[in-house]
């Protein structure tokens, strides 16, 4: 057999053999989500995103809008392992992040994965969440743009890092609520604001590699080197 057919035949072998894995791990997954346990069908979904697939991506693509918080939680984060797949899981899980506006939950497991694709499409989005309400899923989002390491996120949270200390000179909440909705005392507004500054500084660092503690710190040092910074590896 010449090398030229049997690079052929390997590549039909192999091209089955992928059939048949991605059939087995879809009839894995059909019987263990029968299960009604939340748990259940979670575990369910982890396990099929160990097989990335084209047909295993749809599969899990439509739990997104599953009936149970639990269920639509762990399709977010079992995307996070179709990376050679961003265009069609960015604006799937942009998608669920709008579905979900409601369920804090959801939306923070979809903003993680959001970081971990570190798709340049999704970066928008990702800033588009750093003044959400809830100081969870607003953490979540700087953090995503932190795990993203993108340069155009570093001029966004220098712009909110400015905020929040404006917020936090003046004795105000900002955008920021409890998860009843209600603003709360100033002990509790200053907590938030707070919680989300260190959370700018870990992004910070996550993106720079450097090791600043504060936001005065951080606002000269990017004044310096924003005209030629480039992510360092």
């Amino acid at each position: 057999m010449g090398k030229a057919l049997l690079a052929i035949v390997l590549l039909v072998q192999a091209a089955a053999d992928d059939k048949a894995a991605v059939d087995e791990a879809i009839k894995r997954f059909n019987k263990a989500v029968a299960n009604p346990s939340p748990a259940a069908r979670g575990s369910a979904l982890r396990e099929l995103a160990g097989k990335p697939h084209d047909r295993t991506l749809k599969v899990i693509v439509n739990y997104l809008n599953a009936d149970v918080t639990e269920v639509r939680v762990a399709a977010a984060e079992s995307l996070g392992e179709f990376g050679d797949w961003k265009k069609i899981v960015t604006p799937s899980l942009q998608g669920a992040l709008q579905s979900n506006a409601k369920d804090p939950k959801v939306q923070v497991a979809i903003l993680k994965t959001m970081g971990k694709m570190a798709d340049p499409m999704a970066i928008p989005i990702i800033h588009g969440n750093f003044r959400e309400p809830s100081v969870d899923v607003t953490t979540a989002a700087i953090g995503a743009a932190g795990t993203a390491r993108q340069k155009e996120s570093m001029d966004a949270l220098i712009e909110l890092q400015k905020d929040v200390q404006k917020w936090l000179k003046n004795k105000q909440s900002g955008p920021y609520r409890k998860p009843d909705g209600q603003q709360g005392d100033e002990n509790e507004c200053k907590g938030r604001l707070e919680t989300i500054q260190k959370e700018i500084i870990k992004a910070f660092q996550t993106i720079t590699k450097e090791k600043w503690a504060t936001a005065n710190e951080w606002e000269i040092w990017w004044g310096k080197r924003k005209a030629t910074f480039e992510i360092p590896k």
